[in-house]
């Protein structure tokens, strides 16, 4: 089944929060994981997609650390 059909399963999420983190890591290199790596970033500190991301990075974390 094409990804564009149906629901977002947790992995599509993992697959595009990696993609996010992965864009704001080399794009931003003199500050790694801060804002300026994507259209959606608003000024230097402010992106919500990366916001997103990394919270789903620390739920991600939290889970498997409980295991």
């Amino acid at each position: 089944m094409p990804m564009d059909e149906g629901e977002i399963t947790p992995a599509d999420e993992l697959f595009v929060m990696m993609r996010i983190i992965d864009t704001h890591w080399t794009r931003a290199l003199d500050q790694p994981w801060r804002a300026g790596g994507c259209l959606e970033c608003r000024d230097r500190d402010t992106c919500p997609q990366l916001d997103w991301a990394l919270k789903l990075m620390a739920d991600v974390a939290s889970t498997m650390f409980q295991k």
